[in-house]
């Protein structure tokens, strides 16, 4: 089978971001725009092309710089589907003017053709143009629409930022090339399994591509950008961003960091570190750093934006106890998680940005008495807040439980009691904002927001496949688990 046939998603999105272009090009002018659904075709038809990679077996293709199995299969879809959902959010803001998003739309489909490179790439090289191209389309979409004090601030800041990512994950490789002189890192882990390289050394170049990793995914000690992000892009954007970005990171850092920094071992389906150097320590330091000062932060917001983004740091924390235990099982609950928080955050910055239409604010007491004006839509933002801190008995609360009987499982106590605190503590931070859709209102509120027909539909398929990734959890998990038993390890 041709290598060319395993990126054949890849293929297909940029096509589709080459005929946008064409089109915006040559029908400028035109009222009668086609530009989502040319988009939506186009993700369709690499989503249907990824199901059908699923029946050829693992490969490595193009000398070995893309792993095509499950586990990028798996994020694949993931990036694909959120993609399609995002442009179709788009589609139904009127807070965006048409040429905004039809901006929006290339971004996102060129952002979605870096994340697929993102979870394939196996070459050092490739991993670093994929992730310099995926932060460079953030850049864009964090810019794009507005034209505040607060955007332009973000846009520099984040520039900074991943010009600090790129170049500690630069050192990270030029360190990993010269002890080693390969590039895959399937040739980089059997030099190191079989050579005598220092710890020291080996632990420098960890802890370069972790602090890279942690800027992506929005990790102690980096906390504090993506909250930021959040606030300045385009309220649509910042699901797009918050599930996406983060996503991606997590799909480089869990192969980079299982392939190159552990081995299998004796036991099935479980790894140790290699050459005694034992980073699980770091990445428990970081998470129970990043769980508590992500729900502490969220609590003490007065922007909704800025109270979601600490969240979602808080979030990033949970997932980090998935690494601390080196086996499928922990890898297995991230994506379940991370599955969970897909569906929630869509639906989460939906519903923001159809209320925020209403308000002149995103202050959390603009949003005071808006229940009684639109019942359905806080009645569905509650139930997905709640989803995603993880209250029980909601899907969110079985992916979190996971993880921490996981962690419990290998003698991580403190990080479950870290991990219990931080959900009470965000499900404080949502009560907070509930309590302000259900207060009191002026007499200038009375009048019942009007949804249009077709917003309901869209948000309650988010709401109906949520809470059946929670009824059928134990098939969802089930078929996660068993996908990356097929995987380049």
């Amino acid at each position: 089978m041709s290598d060319f046939f395993f990126i054949m998603p890849e293929i297909l999105l940029a096509l589709t971001v080459f005929l946008i272009i064409l089109a915006e090009i040559t029908h400028y002018y035109e009222k009668n725009r086609l530009i989502v659904m040319i988009s939506l075709l186009g993700l369709a038809g690499a989503f249907l092309q990824t199901l059908l990679s699923y029946r050829a077996e693992a490969a490595l293709v193009f000398g070995g710089t893309l792993s095509i199995d499950a586990f990028s299969l798996f994020f694949k879809l993931f990036f694909i589907l959120l993609a399609m959902l995002t442009i179709v959010a788009l589609s139904h803001t009127k807070s965006i003017k048409s040429s905004t998003k039809i901006d929006c739309c290339i971004l996102i489909l060129s952002a979605t053709l870096a994340m697929c490179f993102v979870a394939s790439a196996s070459h050092l090289i490739l991993i670093f143009l994929s992730v310099l191209f995926l932060n460079l389309m953030a850049h864009f979409l964090l810019a794009v629409g507005k034209r505040s004090k607060l955007s332009t601030q973000v846009s520099i800041k984040n520039l900074v930022f991943s010009a600090i990512e790129i170049g500690l994950l630069l050192y990270a490789f030029a360190i990993l090339f010269l002890a080693t002189h390969a590039f895959s890192i399937y040739e980089i882990h059997e030099v190191i399994v079989r050579s005598t390289i220092s710890s020291e050394v080996l632990l420098i170049a960890f802890m370069f591509s972790f602090l890279s990793f942690c800027i992506q995914i929005g990790a102690f000690p980096m906390q504090a950008l993506l909250p930021d992000l959040l606030e300045g892009c385009l309220t649509p954007v910042s699901s797009f961003l918050s599930v996406g970005f983060r996503g991606a990171g997590f799909a480089l850092m869990i192969r980079f960091l299982i392939v190159v920094f552990a081995q299998s071992s004796e036991l099935d389906r479980q790894w140790k570190i290699v050459h005694g150097v034992d980073w699980t320590q770091i990445v428990a330091l970081v998470s129970g750093f990043t769980m508590f000062l992500g729900a502490w932060m969220a609590v003490c917001q007065k922007n909704v934006k800025q109270m979601l983004g600490y969240l979602v740091v808080s979030e990033t924390g949970f997932l980090l106890m998935g690494f601390l235990v080196l086996d499928e099982l922990g890898i297995a609950a991230i994506l379940y998680n991370l599955l969970i928080d897909f569906l929630s955050l869509i639906g989460i910055f939906y519903l923001i940005t159809f209320l925020l239409e209403e308000l002149s604010s995103d202050r959390l007491d603009a949003f005071r008495g808006m229940f009684k004006r639109a019942v359905p839509e806080c009645v569905c933002l509650v139930i997905f807040l709640l989803c995603f801190v993880g209250s029980p008995p909601m899907p969110g609360f079985i992916g979190k439980f996971t993880l921490m009987a996981v962690a419990w499982k290998h003698q991580k106590p403190e990080l479950v009691v870290i991990a219990i605190f931080s959900m009470v503590v965000g499900m404080v931070a949502v009560t907070r904002l509930v309590y302000q859709l259900m207060g009191g209102f002026s007499e200038a509120h009375l009048l019942p927001v009007r949804t249009v027909f077709s917003k309901k539909p869209f948000f309650m398929s988010l709401l109906v496949p949520m809470i059946l990734v929670g009824v059928f959890a134990d098939f969802v998990f089930t078929w996660i688990s068993q996908s990356i038993s097929f995987t380049f390890w």
